[in-house]
């Protein structure tokens, strides 16, 4: 098994861990008070320490191996199951950012090591298929853990099912054990310096890079997010919200199939794709502001499809971008990358704190900018990610 086939193993073993976080632990806060900003504060803290774990990661991979991080990620995934079963304190703000403390760290643990695994490990050619790979995966995870742990949440409790993920988390450790002991160590460069955006940024192409993170970090946070409270907002019963899910992954497989055969044939390039996607996702933000039921799910399939395309070409294409960079020079750009989706993201969740309900004119406002933003993508991802070369 090649060292890209064991990235895919591990991002498996934590897709089920995360997609359930994702879901389940969003549904579990929203039935607390069916409040939007409980749910963005918790996304909001969540991030900032995600952020800050994706830089201690890259530390650790100074000192350690990948096996490592993946370990530390897969702790913190044990704590956060740990904290959601037995931590119940008020206020309420101070419990969901306790919450959130040990979920952003474990994602951020793991993307630092997927990321920078991939960058170390991946050439040109591999990053599409591994990509598209990554997404099929994802789709699997997304069709069955919905059904699955609706099931297991009716019958057990939401307590019952913090268990079986720990059992999850176990297998999450086993499978860290077949990944290399790769490490940082001997090409990072020391200097705080060499950090700086204008170094790691150093050349037109690379610099294009950073309106087209930010721009992705405001719609991937958006559609993130308000996907969920769409899908609660039509119905609490868990297990129709289990079927929801599925029958957006269903529609993203759908337009996965047609991407690939037409792909093949030659007949549409990538930013063909890439547009798609985003006017797909631009007409889904559109209709929402109509926040009927049948209207909200349709805005969902379309966000989610365009979501699809966009992870697809958009990440291959960066990775593409930086592969003819040295491993220290991916790993500055790599933690850049991640700081300033972070960034983005944030700055969608803060305004959503005052949304009170999808008829309000700061949900409107926010809808409309990220409507603009995804309609920029295309552009911004052509202009950062042309062939960039080594400095001299």
């Amino acid at each position: 098994m090649n060292s890209m086939r064991k990235l895919l193993l591990m991002n498996t073993a934590a897709g089920i861990i995360f997609n359930y976080i994702n879901l389940f632990i969003n549904l579990f806060i929203w039935e607390k008070g069916q409040s939007i900003a409980d749910v963005a504060w918790y996304n909001l803290v969540q991030f900032l320490f995600w952020g800050a774990a994706f830089v201690w990661g890259v530390k650790l991979l100074n000192s350690y191996s990948l096996r490592f991080v993946f370990l530390a990620s897969a702790i913190f995934a044990a704590i956060t199951f740990g904290v959601v079963s037995v931590l119940h304190i008020e206020p309420k703000f101070l419990y969901l950012a306790l919450l959130a403390l040990p979920v952003g760290i474990t994602n951020g643990l793991n993307s630092c090591a997927q990321n920078l695994g991939v960058s170390l490990f991946g050439k040109s050619d591999d990053f599409a298929a591994y990509f598209s790979t990554s997404n099929i995966i994802g789709q699997v995870i997304q069709i069955v853990n919905p059904i699955v742990f609706a099931i297991v949440i009716q019958t057990i409790g939401y307590t019952g099912s913090f268990a079986v993920m720990l059992g999850f988390v176990g297998v999450m450790v086993a499978c860290a054990f077949f990944i290399p002991n790769a490490t940082l160590a001997s090409q990072q460069t020391k200097s705080v310096a060499s950090y700086a955006i204008s170094n790691v940024f150093f050349t037109p192409t690379l610099r294009w890079m950073i309106p087209s993170i930010i721009a992705a970090g405001f719609f991937m946070q958006f559609q993130g997010l308000f996907s969920l409270i769409f899908t609660f907002s039509v119905t609490e019963n868990k297990l129709i919200i289990a079927i929801l899910q599925i029958t957006y992954t269903v529609c993203t497989i759908l337009a996965m199939v047609l991407y690939r055969r037409l792909r093949n044939e030659g007949r549409f390039h990538n930013s063909f794709w890439l547009m798609l996607g985003m006017i797909m996702a631009s007409i889904g933000f559109g209709i929402a502001l109509y926040p009927k039921a049948p209207i909200l799910i349709l805005s969902n399939i379309l966000t989610t499809v365009g979501m699809f395309f966009f992870m697809t070409i958009w990440n291959a294409r960066q990775f593409i971008a930086i592969n003819h960079l040295d491993a220290a020079a991916k790993s500055r750009i790599l933690v850049w990358r991640e700081l300033l989706l972070v960034i983005a993201r944030i700055a969608v969740l803060a305004p959503v704190l005052a949304i009170k309900d999808f008829a309000s004119w700061p949900f409107r406002l926010l809808m409309l900018f990220c409507f603009i933003v995804a309609l920029t993508i295309p552009y911004l991802s052509k202009k950062g990610t042309e062939e960039v070369r080594p400095r001299n």
